[in-house]
């Protein structure tokens, strides 16, 4: 189980913190030969008993929270802002992304640096007792700089938890210049908080990309039997359903489970027996194969964008 950010800071102390504590440099160094401190980065701690508990995702937020205590003026930003958060990706980023208010006059082989930032740190949101950059101000700068289908994916998961507002959110996104801004207009027509998943995302931007008409997200549905299902996407013109099945790479993000297969399978019988046609698609279908995908979906009615 994963650590929350508040319990992973206040395991964290700064070598300065441990010396106004009472303990001296001999201590501090014993300590850290038996393990009972863990050091993240230079000057910077976590206690053994809760380094030994984390999971990868806990070390990573711990190394970004670390990294940001030795720059107290700089802001966690871009992926390393969407983890701690909690937003989903497809793999921990490789180092810590800090935002700076002036200009980056020493590096650090932890962290990529990014200069000039004055008006995303001036926006900075506490969380947990990190400086971290609001939500939009991720978003965008996650949407100029990481993949489409991951860019997508945190902005959904922002939306479905009430951290943006779409048409507020729509709006910059639109707006912005420069470098990353084509795909950044891709994801504001595209994002949505009825996304229940990372999976679902990809799914519309491969339909998007595949230029078919889009369909109805969790669209509801009552069988004969009298149960209620929500379908992932639904054409109800063509009494077509596309559902899109884990497992996936995403961290933070929930494994099907033997129970989940039984049922998505009596699922599936039932939308069947009440007249529906069911296409499931996987990762590797939207990943290796979205063509096949999309020429299913063109066989059964489905539009190209336009028709």
């Amino acid at each position: 189980m994963e650590l929350n950010l508040s319990h992973i800071c206040s395991a964290m102390h700064t070598h300065r913190e441990l010396k106004e504590s009472g303990m001296s440099n001999n201590l501090i160094s014993a300590k850290h030969r038996r393990g009972e401190l863990i050091r993240l980065t230079r000057g910077v701690y976590l206690k053994g008993d809760i380094a030994r508990h984390c999971t990868a995702s806990d070390r990573a937020k711990a190394v970004t929270v670390a990294l940001q205590k030795t720059r107290p003026t700089a802001v966690v930003s871009h992926q390393s802002a969407a983890l701690l958060w909690g937003a989903p990706l497809m793999a921990l980023p490789p180092k810590v992304h800090l935002s700076l208010l002036g200009i980056n006059k020493s590096g650090h082989p932890q962290a990529i640096l990014h200069s000039h930032k004055v008006k995303e740190c001036s926006l900075a949101t506490d969380l947990g007792g990190v400086k971290v950059t609001n939500p939009l101000t991720t978003v965008i700068d996650c949407g100029k700089t990481m993949p489409l289908q991951e860019s997508l994916a945190i902005t959904d998961f922002f939306l479905k938890h009430g951290n943006l507002e779409l048409n507020t959110a729509r709006e910059e996104l639109e707006h912005c210049a420069g470098r990353g801004s084509q795909k950044l207009r891709v994801v504001a027509a595209l994002m949505s908080p009825l996304s229940e998943s990372p999976l679902e995302s990809f799914a519309r931007l491969r339909l998007y990309q595949g230029g078919i008409e889009q369909p109805i997200q969790q669209f509801e549905i009552t069988t004969p039997s009298g149960r209620l299902y929500r379908a992932d996407f639904a054409w109800p013109h063509l009494k077509l359903l596309l559902e899109v099945d884990g497992l996936h790479k995403y961290y933070g993000s929930y494994r099907a489970t033997d129970e989940q297969l039984r049922n998505d399978a009596l699922r599936q019988r039932e939308l069947e027996l009440a007249g529906w046609t069911v296409i499931r698609a996987t990762w590797g279908d939207l990943a290796q194969r979205p063509e096949l995908l999309i020429s299913r979906l063109r066989h059964f009615g489905v539009r190209a964008t336009g028709q």
